[in-house]
């Protein structure tokens, strides 16, 4: 047993550190390539922080035949990120945190709203989709949209319409960073690349070391699914998400956070797409409709944040962080009760 928190410990470690560099990377290759950050937060960093939920979902629907890890994980993940605007928040101190992000981030946005809704769908209709042989069309749209996403971003990263007004912005950079020799865009897509592999690498392992940890401790498989393995897969966006704003890039946070939900999405088409009994949303527990309902609900929080200007702050945090820890603390008491 003391084996296995070791290599906990040791995966996070290997997360925290490469997870640091992965962002400063990703913000190199954006400057010099003239993308923005907008689209190094929604799809460089996004895409590689969610590789981890990727090979989960797929080696438990292939090898271990448990869709239901696969479905709690990608919903819980997204759980876990929605969870990290509260702490984004509550680092901005006397200003909100959404106030500092531009409305068009709701676009991005709402494309995560859409791909989650069909999701939902897909879960509400499990009934009528036993009658499919193997996959139901949702899946098959998601990918269309994301694609779609994916243009409108860089369209928007490569031209932003506005100016980011964000505190961390306007505080000094250290002096140190200055005498520094700048990265070139090789070095940097190495570093970027070797920080990946590092992220990825840990991230898989992790949650087989949380599965076995938590059949030790006799936890029940929704609670695994939903809450233990979804929250190690998130520890790179927890960790990306924190250096992005650590280093200034508040945007590359937000659009981090929204973008690795739109690929969870994706991952969890790929899934069905990978499931030969049938559409995946028919064989897992009902428990995983009312996850996605509050993920949809979190989402519609954030959109409503972007929208509403000069939220009033209690405690460091804005009403729309209230809102979104308490779809969090709902959602682990359902998932808990569950079994």
């Amino acid at each position: 047993m003391i084996w296995l928190w070791v290599q906990f410990l040791v995966c996070v470690g290997v997360i925290v550190a490469a997870g640091t560099y992965l962002v400063k990377f990703g913000d190199v290759i954006a400057e010099r390539t003239k993308l923005g950050r907008l689209w190094a937060g929604a799809i460089l960093v996004a895409t590689a922080t969610s590789l981890p939920e990727l090979f989960t979902g797929v080696s438990s629907v292939l090898i271990f035949d448990v869709p239901d890890i696969a479905v709690g994980t990608l919903l819980g993940s997204c759980v876990f990120n929605l969870l990290l605007l509260v702490i984004l928040d509550f680092a901005s101190k006397k200003t909100s945190f959404f106030d500092g992000v531009h409305p068009a981030y709701i676009v991005e946005t709402s494309f995560s709203l859409v791909m989650v809704a069909i999701v939902a769908l897909g879960l509400f209709l499990c009934n009528a989709l036993e009658c499919f042989p193997w996959v139901w069309p949702g899946s098959f749209l998601i990918p269309i949209i994301y694609v779609f996403a994916v243009r409108i971003t860089i369209r928007e990263g490569r031209y932003p319409p506005y100016t980011q007004e964000m505190v961390a912005r306007e505080e000094p950079k250290p002096k140190n960073r200055s005498k520094r020799r700048p990265v070139s865009l090789g070095k940097a897509i190495l570093g970027y690349a070797i920080s990946a592999v590092l992220v990825i690498g840990a991230s898989l392992w992790l949650p087989g070391v949380a599965v076995r940890i938590a059949t030790r401790t006799g936890i029940g498989t929704s609670v695994i699914g939903g809450i233990l393995v979804a929250l190690t897969t998130s520890l790179p966006e927890i960790v990306t998400t924190l250096a992005a704003l650590r280093i200034g890039a508040a945007d590359m946070a937000f659009s981090n956070v929204v973008g690795s939900n739109m690929f969870n999405m994706l991952i969890l088409s790929v899934d069905d797409m990978l499931y030969f009994k049938g559409p995946i949303t028919s064989h897992v527990s009902s428990i995983n409709l009312a996850t996605a309902v509050i993920v949809m609900g979190m989402t519609g929080v954030a959109i409503t944040a972007l929208a509403v200007r000069r939220q009033r702050k209690f405690l460091r945090l804005s009403w729309a962080s209230w809102a979104l820890v308490a779809g969090f603390i709902i959602n682990i008491i359902l998932v808990v009760s569950s079994k």
